[in-house]
């Protein structure tokens, strides 16, 4: 074709047929080259590349527009991600919540924290408010209601003294000595209630040396078994500290010598149960055994053991307080002590006994009860007195 122009125009001048033949062999050259390389025609919107650029492989920077939605497009995928579940080292996925869940939850967890300790932090306050007034309660009662001069006197005359309405009396007048009732009232039954629980939970052991009585006992020793029956713990630890000084100031105060110094930081304290049930369930085995009147036998003693050995033992003292509902009645419901002398001593709610542990010949009578429900547990806490270190 280049050719066949050429001869054409070859009358003309030599300037006219160059620059002639030079437009068609560029025209020539640029359709070849479009159909070669498949060029998109040029249009407003798609920049134009030439042979060289799509040949070279040069990257053509596209227009802003371009750019725009290519950026917006990638914020979307990456938001996109937050929605994506994590994965733990086992293998285990969990969705991830977005962050305003999880300060939501978060939130809450630490709401029910501080609740909790709020309600722990109250419950220990409770208890030690608790613990307190019964201390300063029992105290009271050792100091301004217990007659401890009449009590040193019988002790030292006879060996044993009685005091009825220890805890819960009203001997004085006023609203304070109603309330004082009232608190004492309840502190019997938290302390009968706890002996209960107790002898439901199996905390104490059954008395093998009256098998048939339906007994059971156990120590009071405070620390870890606290918490088993705190009341009884407190009554332990105020009597030991509030009651032995006093007895050893009157008996100094009245210089015969008619007691022993006792220690006022240490003491033993146990408790006694009575179950009626066991007792009625032991029956069987004993032949002509009459479930209203049992008699085993029980013979007369001193706590310490035979007297002439009770230089081996340290308790000079022993306080008998009797737990038990209201309506028991030891003349039908059977406990006590009866001493050697002939005069029964009942087990009456709230009856303090002090005995002589090393001079008073004493037995305890066995309980009974009756099959009314209040009447068929009953029990007593007793708390030994020791003499001082070096005293007789």
């Amino acid at each position: 074709m280049v050719i066949t122009l050429a001869s054409l125009f070859k009358s003309s001048s030599n300037k006219t047929m160059t620059q002639f033949f030079g437009l068609c062999v560029a025209i020539v050259t640029a359709w070849e080259a479009n159909a070669f390389f498949n060029v998109v025609p040029f249009n407003r919107y798609v920049p134009l590349q030439t042979s060289t650029a799509q040949f070279m492989g040069r990257k053509v920077k596209p227009p802003m527009s371009e750019r725009r939605k290519r950026r917006a497009k990638r914020t979307s995928s990456d938001s996109a991600l937050d929605t994506f579940p994590t994965f733990e080292k086992n293998g285990a996925s969990q969705p991830t919540s977005p962050p305003q869940e999880v300060s939501a939850v978060s939130e809450k967890a630490t709401c029910v924290e501080a609740d909790e300790t709020i309600e722990k932090a109250s419950s220990l306050v409770e208890l030690q408010r608790k613990s307190v007034a019964s201390l300063t309660f029992i105290r009271k009662r050792v100091e301004e209601i217990f007659p401890v001069s009449i009590a040193v006197q019988s002790l030292a005359n006879q060996g044993y003294f009685v005091h009825d309405g220890f805890l819960c009396s009203n001997a004085a007048s006023g609203a304070s000595a109603n309330e004082d009732a009232v608190f004492g009232d309840e502190l019997l039954n938290e302390m009968f209630a706890e002996g209960f629980d107790m002898l439901s939970s199996d905390k104490l052991d059954r008395d093998i040396t009256r098998l048939g009585d339906g007994e059971f006992v156990g120590l009071i020793t405070g620390g870890e078994k606290y918490k088993d029956c705190p009341r009884l713990t407190e009554y332990v630890v105020s009597m030991t500290r509030h009651l032995p000084p006093l007895l050893n100031k009157i008996a100094d105060d009245l210089n015969q010598n008619v007691l022993p110094k006792l220690d006022a930081t240490a003491s033993m304290g146990s408790l006694r149960m009575y179950d009626r049930p066991t007792r009625v369930g032991t029956e069987s085995f004993f032949v002509n055994q009459d479930s209203d009147n049992i008699a085993l036998d029980r013979s007369f003693g001193v706590i310490c053991g035979h007297s002439d050995d009770a230089t081996n033992d340290s308790r000079r003292i022993t306080a008998i307080l009797f737990l038990s509902s209201k309506n028991w009645d030891p003349s039908t419901c059977g406990g006590g002590i009866t001493i050697e002398n002939g005069e029964t001593i009942g087990a009456v709610r709230d009856r303090l006994v002090l005995l002589r542990s090393d001079t008073c010949f004493h037995r305890q009578d066995s309980w009974k009860g009756s099959d009314e429900r209040d009447l068929q547990q009953s029990g007593c806490i007793t708390v030994h007195f020791v003499k001082e270190l070096g005293s007789v």
